[in-house]
């Protein structure tokens, strides 16, 4: 009988999460991997970009993340993207203008999974008004370029779908703008940071990514969390970063840890709490 009860919960352990196809493009089917609340619903939806240097990394590595959320009462969707740089590399010798791809590309595939995701509302269990993006490394640059998109007047039929704000907030671990001009009063959203004050690959104020040289093939200015929430500060937005002092790129990682950081922030979004822009310094030691 023992072993009877073990194979009869099995199937209510796998059913938590499945796959989506939301994309075709070429020889890539995108998808998602949809993570149903574990707990009582508490009405929000995430969607998650992972990093890996727009070269590398895959939604089943974001598991942990997408599990911790769900035993929360969220609804989570990670999703896949087209790695135009695969088998390649994100560094100071790869020429600027295929930077900007890689990272347009995962622009246009975030857009078009986000908007899988809201135009299926009703048949996912999202809530439209209670939709936060969020990302790590690569991904949180990808969803950075989406909310305050530099591309967006030259896809009009992609990006204007969201000129109209989509998504209720944003969790943001280790990204970076490529261009600050793009972030307006009028396009704000809420903003959760999180920077190591040593990133060695994502700047967390303002330099060049990856630190690379002003004479490097590759040298791209980018404007990581401390730049972001100094530009909250000025227009009074809410942002709330929380800065790792000392700590390098593995702050990417911390969406794994920080889940009580998280769920703090995306209620107080919702219950519509004044949220002042904040800058909360962790002192730890570094790895």
């Amino acid at each position: 009988m023992r072993w009877i009860f073990v194979l009869m919960l099995f199937p209510c352990i796998t059913q938590a999460q499945e796959k989506i196809t939301y994309a075709v493009k070429g020889s890539d089917t995108l998808y998602m991997d949809h993570y149903e609340p574990a707990a009582k619903p508490n009405g929000m939806s995430i969607m998650f970009v992972h990093g890996g240097a727009f070269t590398g990394g895959s939604p089943v590595n974001q598991k942990p993340f997408a599990e911790g959320m769900r035993k929360r009462g969220y609804n989570v969707f990670v999703i896949s993207y087209r790695l135009y740089l695969k088998g390649g590399d994100f560094g100071c010798n790869t020429a600027t203008p295929v930077k900007l791809k890689a990272i347009s590309t995962a622009v246009e595939d975030a857009a078009d999974a986000a908007k899988y995701i809201l135009t299926n509302a009703s048949t996912l269990g999202v809530d439209t008004s209670k939709f936060f993006i969020s990302g790590s490394s690569a991904g949180a640059e990808t969803i950075l370029q989406l909310m305050y998109n530099p591309w967006a007047t030259a896809d009009k039929a992609r990006y204007d779908y969201f000129a109209t704000p989509r998504f209720k907030g944003a969790l943001v671990f280790a990204g970076a703008l490529i261009d600050i001009n793009t972030l307006k009063q009028d396009n704000w959203v809420p903003m959760l940071l999180m920077h190591g004050t040593k990133d060695q690959l994502v700047p967390y104020g303002t330099a060049a990514h990856r630190f690379c040289r002003a004479n490097n093939d590759g040298w791209l200015m980018m404007f990581g969390g401390k730049t972001i929430l100094e530009q909250a500060r000025q227009w009074n937005k809410p942002a709330v970063l929380y800065t790792y002092a000392g700590r390098g790129h593995e702050v990417a990682g911390f969406m794994f840890r920080e889940f009580d950081k998280i769920d703090a922030f995306m209620q107080d979004v919702v219950k519509g709490k004044n949220i002042k822009p904040e800058d909360i310094v962790v002192n730890e030691p570094a790895k």
